[in-house]
């Protein structure tokens, strides 16, 4: 019997990421233990180049096996570590202030803000003035870069240590007056945003092994809006204010979406391994519209793709 081996591939890999979900839900595995597996990763890219050098070698088969196996094992920890590194980040001991600074901006801003292990709250104010305050488990000073017409916040020394880099607590305040582009990274962290009268032209929201819930239903306005969810979780409630895009990519991750009543949607899926749902109604790989989509006030046009994920538009229960 000849055997496929692309389905033989997905399978192991799959089988991994389970088989490691499974022994961290029902045996006392330590977080330690977890993020030993996720260091892997540099042998799994190694183990998948040797599985293209000996496709065609009598070391095809074993070569292709290690070449899923890692690669599953290092994404199923991942998945089982992140719940546990969101916000508290495996960091013992409290936080102490490391940063606080405050501004204005004359115009249109442009807002950056790169968040490390920790905890993340976003809100806003009225007028045209921000304002952040930092606190580090590990004394890491964000770098922070602002002009009249922008403001960039950077996570400090996760580049090689983003697992072992300390607990953040970073609490940001935005002006309700206009903002050209807020773009969001959460990883590894936890992230509560509240986009309350805000107006917003574009919004750029990803979260990398980590979560973030964020509410925009009661923004002022919104233009467009980009998602990327990887190995993590994101909550996402839009408004009914404006007519607005949006463009949202999974891997390997959660995504939750919630519109406003009054709102024409539109939706087209694409999915590799994955599912998405309107109203718990699957969708994969097709359209959805809403019945009042040509006759709503305000609409959307929202493209999803997910790769070994979940999207649940408008479930029952609402986003969380």
């Amino acid at each position: 019997m000849r055997v496929n081996r692309r389905f033989l591939y997905w399978g192991v890999v799959l089988m991994a990421i389970g088989g490691v979900l499974v022994v961290a839900d029902l045996t006392a595995v330590d977080t330690t233990t977890l993020t030993g597996l996720i260091r892997l990763w540099p042998i799994a890219i190694v183990a998948i180049g040797v599985s293209l050098l000996a496709r065609r070698t009598r070391l095809a088969l074993p070569a292709l096996l290690a070449a899923a196996l890692i690669p599953g094992l290092v994404m199923g920890a991942a998945f089982a570590v992140a719940p546990r590194y969101a916000g508290h980040c495996g960091a013992r001991g409290d936080v102490a202030n490391v940063a606080s600074q405050s501004g204005t901006f004359d115009g249109p801003a442009t807002v950056s803000i790169r968040g490390g292990c920790g905890v993340l709250d976003v809100s806003t104010a009225a007028g045209d003035g921000w304002s952040f305050d930092a606190a580090s488990s590990a004394v890491l000073r964000p770098t922070i870069e602002a002009t009249p017409t922008s403001l960039a916040i950077n996570a400090s020394g996760r580049a090689l240590n983003l697992l072992d880099g300390g607990r953040d607590a970073w609490n940001l305040v935005l002006p309700t007056s206009d903002i050209a582009r807020l773009e969001l990274v959460v990883t590894t962290g936890d992230g509560h945003v509240d986009l309350a009268d805000a107006r917003l032209a574009n919004v750029a929201l990803t979260t990398n092994a980590g979560r973030a819930v964020v509410d925009a239903s009661r923004a002022a306005s919104l233009r467009s809006v980009t998602g990327a969810v990887n190995v993590g979780a994101m909550s996402l409630d839009l408004p009914a204010t404006s007519d607005f895009t949006g463009s949202f990519r999974v891997g390997a991750g959660k995504l939750d979406l919630c519109t406003a009543p009054g709102l024409g949607l539109r939706v087209a899926a694409q999915d590799t391994g994955g599912n998405v749902s309107v109203e718990d109604e699957d969708i994969n790989g097709g359209v959805w519209q809403s019945a009042d989509y040509s006759t709503a006030r305000h609409r959307a046009d929202i493209n999803v793709h997910v790769t070994f994920g979940a999207v649940d538009i408008n479930p029952i229960g609402g986003c969380k």
